[in-house]
């Protein structure tokens, strides 16, 4: 589980701009990769597109051999369950424990109590935050606040876990500290895709990086090999994130 693959996908907004143009990337199950680019070279739509929050304009998206840009909307719920997002913007419920803000996904599949709080505590200890569970999200730091919004995206124990952006208010340390978590939840078998412009960060993981500019491919790497892609003169010019 957790094989992505993505046939000539290009996203044209009304506006006539294209985020993505003629996108052929797959994912092995289990891999991990990191999106890079200048902003607006269409790293937010790329993971859009498969978290299925919008549907290309052309072109197909395959998880696990399955088309889903076609799936209706009464099962995207059932899609999502298997991937794990987090954001830049934490999406932290401010006035709800840290305890509460983890288990939202499980309750809203109607998991029982007992079970949710057995999930929801070894998410927290995966992230370093179980003795904080009854802490509302204000009287966190950055990071910790971060780190919940994780473990409230691992709790459901997804096959695909997708992040954009997810150090961009963290000092370096802290970054670090969260790549590396991506870095355990990928040891276990789950496919990781993350969004970031820190180049010198995702160059020191020794993963797969994969550079779009102007919603182009331009650079496929995997440690020493790599493989280039023409750049179009136009390749450039402005792009939606």
């Amino acid at each position: 589980m957790g094989h992505i693959e993505m046939h000539g996908v290009t996203k044209r907004f009304s506006s006539g701009q294209e985020a993505l143009k003629e996108v052929d990337v797959s994912f092995e199950a289990g891999s991990m990769c990191f999106l890079t680019g200048h902003s607006g070279a269409g790293k937010s739509t790329f993971l859009k597109l498969l978290l299925r929050l919008d549907t290309p304009t052309r072109g197909q998206i395959l998880v696990n051999g399955k088309n889903v840009t076609n799936l209706k909307k009464s099962r995207l719920p059932f899609y999502r369950r298997n991937i794990g997002a987090v954001f830049q913007d934490h999406h932290l419920l401010a006035g709800r424990s840290v305890f509460d803000n983890v288990a939202v996904p499980l309750r809203v599949i109607g998991m029982r109590e007992r079970d949710v709080g057995r999930r929801v505590r070894a998410a927290l200890s995966r992230v370093s935050l179980l003795e904080k569970e009854r802490l509302l999200p204000t009287h966190l730091s950055t990071g910790e606040q971060q780190r919940v919004g994780i473990a409230r995206a691992v709790v459901n124990r997804p096959k695909i876990l997708l992040a954009d952006e997810p150090t961009g208010n963290l000092d370096p340390e802290l970054s670090r500290d969260i790549m590396a978590l991506f870095e355990q939840f990928n040891q276990v078998g789950t496919t990781v895709i993350v969004a970031s412009h820190d180049r010198e960060l995702i160059e020191g993981m020794g993963k797969r990086i994969i550079e779009l500019s102007g919603g182009r491919v331009v650079r496929d790497r995997l440690l020493d090999s790599e493989v280039l892609v023409d750049e179009p003169a136009d390749l450039m010019g402005s792009d939606v994130a």
